[in-house]
C-alpha cells in the first residue's frame, strides 16, 4: 500500500512538473543555450531581449519549408538590428548532420534541432492549438508578448510587413 501510494504521488509529481515548466533551455547547432520562457501573454527570449522575434518550425522534409528558407535568409539579413529569428527543427532529429544542413542551406540564423524541441514543441501545442503542420510560425514583439501566428507558406514581404510594423 505505502509503495503503490509512493508511485502515485510520483507520476503526480513528474506530470505537474512536465506540464507545468515553461522555461526551456535549448541547444544550437553550435551548442549555444538558448533559453526561453513561457508567459501569460508569448514567450521572453532572455537574449534577445527587447528584440522581435520570429520562431520557426519547420523540417528537414518538408517541401514548403524548405522553400521557405531563402526567405527566411532574406529577412534575417534584412532586419539586422532588433530583430532574432530562431528556427526548431520538428522532424527526425540531423544530429551531427545539423550543421552540414545549416551550411548547405546557408542559413544565417539559429537553429535548434533533435529530442531536445518535444517538450518546447508540445508546450507550443498546448499554448497555440498548433497541430503540428509546418511550416509553422509565430511572431512576438519586443516586450516578447504574441502578435501573429503564420501556417503554410507564407510571402515574405508579409512577414516582412509585420516585423516593420514591430520594429517601430
Amino acid at each position: 500500500m505505502k509503495f503503490r501510494n509512493f508511485v502515485i504521488i510520483l507520476v503526480l509529481l513528474f506530470s505537474v512538473n512536465l506540464f507545468g515548466n515553461t522555461k526551456f533551455d535549448l541547444k544550437d547547432a553550435n551548442g549555444k543555450s538558448i533559453k526561453i520562457v513561457g508567459t501569460d501573454v508569448g514567450l521572453t527570449f532572455p537574449a534577445s531581449k527587447g528584440k522581435v522575434v520570429l520562431l520557426n518550425f519547420f523540417g528537414k522534409r518538408c517541401p514548403p519549408c524548405l522553400m521557405e528558407i531563402p526567405h527566411l535568409i532574406s529577412i534575417k539579413n534584412r532586419f539586422k538590428e532588433g530583430f532574432e529569428l530562431i528556427a526548431v527543427q520538428v522532424q527526425e532529429p540531423l544530429g551531427k548532420d545539423l550543421n552540414k544542413f545549416i551550411s548547405e542551406k546557408k542559413i544565417n540564423y539559429t537553429v535548434i534541432d533533435g529530442i531536445q524541441t518535444i517538450p518546447f514543441s508540445q508546450y507550443i501545442m498546448r499554448k497555440t492549438g498548433w497541430r503540428s503542420a509546418i511550416p509553422f510560425m509565430l511572431l512576438f514583439d519586443k516586450e516578447g508578448r504574441f502578435v501573429k501566428s503564420y501556417l503554410g507558406m507564407v510571402s515574405e514581404e508579409e512577414i516582412n510587413q509585420d516585423i516593420q510594423a514591430l520594429l517601430k
